[in-house]
């Protein structure tokens, strides 16, 4: 069985620090701001992306401009000092470090850097190459399953598990930003059914304005959340699925919010008083239907169910074949029947309901 941990809220930085360093480190912190409040409910962590451009990208393509993510790769592009810097202030500011991997260069730099978590994009899933080069680091995975079959996610997660790397699952859907009749949200339950001992959570592309999906996915039992974040400072500054800091403190509240609707897991809650005192005053109470003695056998035939109950008196839950009551002491026709006023004698191999 995996252990229970807090949930964890991860915050995807990708390419929105727009090659600039500094903008990076200005998104960390006001991320951080945003999740003071939270921090003895959930885990955070901040997600870096590495790709090595010098192989990444066909020579021959390195300085097309009409392929748009070459075009973008390229203009942001940071130094491995400047990256370094930022998974260095990622730890400092006091998130976890994730990194996606897009190529085996890449793998070993994220273990050398010392991240917490490597990440498999879904454009990777079936990458067997970065895969097998991710197999024989010891870090913890997790692996966004977008656009995969069943067939796939069975083969990616038994080459990990048989080599004891621990993964979890993140519903996705590659669709960017994703329209609400397509968030496929049921896909957490499929997961979570089909793989129940892995930790199963939610990728989201939706629209940043949107809180309601983090809720369905609480509610469906996701375990990780991740969300892509930058600035709205200048136009054309953040696409159309990343939320900026204020939206990432609402998408927070609105997740808190689940899980206190949500409760406890794996458990009977605790009844509040209030909780019992409304059952108690919406239940039939036994009262005496003739006037008994002290002394004698309670029968079915003595008593009728009605309200109101009052306190101490007893309910249809105490009438059982597996007992008896007896009166100690004289009760009046009409009258309550409390348990202070009789004796409870217990017979063996009864079953059914009666007195």
């Amino acid at each position: 069985m995996k252990p229970k941990l807090k949930p964890l809220f991860i915050f995807e930085l990708a390419n929105n620090h727009n090659g600039s360093l500094e903008r990076g480190i200005k998104i960390i912190a006001q991320i951080k701001e945003q999740v003071q409040q939270y921090k003895q409910d959930f885990d955070f962590a901040f997600k870096l992306q590495y790709r090595n451009l010098e192989t990444f990208v066909h020579p021959e393509y390195k300085d097309e401009t009409d392929i748009q993510s070459i075009k973008r790769f390229g203009e942001i592009k940071l130094t491995d000092e400047e990256i370094l810097t930022l998974r260095n202030e990622i730890k400092k500011q006091g998130f976890i470090s994730i990194c996606t991997a897009f190529d085996e260069a890449s793998v070993d730099v994220i273990d050398s850097q010392n991240y917490d978590f490597i990440k498999i994009a879904s454009c990777s899933f079936c990458d067997w190459p970065l895969l097998e080069k991710i197999a024989t680091k010891n870090l913890p995975i997790i692996a966004s399953t977008a656009g995969m079959s069943f067939e796939n996610i069975d083969k990616v997660v038994r080459f990990f598990t048989n080599r004891n790397k621990s993964i979890s699952l993140m519903h996705c859907v590659a669709e960017y930003p994703t329209k609400n009749d397509n968030l496929q949200l049921n896909q957490i339950d499929l997961l979570k059914s089909k793989y129940p001992e892995l930790t199963i959570g939610y990728s989201t592309h939706e629209t940043p304005e949107d809180s309601l999906s983090v809720k369905i996915a609480i509610a469906k039992g996701a375990e990780i959340f991740e969300k892509h974040v930058g600035l709205d400072d200048y136009e054309g500054s953040i696409n159309a699925y990343s939320a900026t800091p204020k939206q990432v403190g609402q998408w927070l509240k609105c997740a808190k919010e689940a899980f206190d609707m949500c409760g406890v897991e794996g458990e009977r809650y605790s009844f509040t008083q209030e909780e019992i005192n409304s059952l108690k005053n919406l239940s039939r109470g036994v009262f005496s239907s003739r006037d008994i003695k002290k002394g004698e056998h309670i029968n079915v035939s003595d008593v009728f169910l009605a309200i109101p109950t009052l306190s101490g008196q007893l309910l249809p839950s105490d009438l059982s074949r597996c007992k008896e009551f007896v009166a100690t002491c004289d009760i009046k026709a009409n009258s309550p029947i409390f348990s202070s006023c009789v004796e409870i004698v217990y017979l063996e191999n009864r079953v059914g309901i009666s007195l």
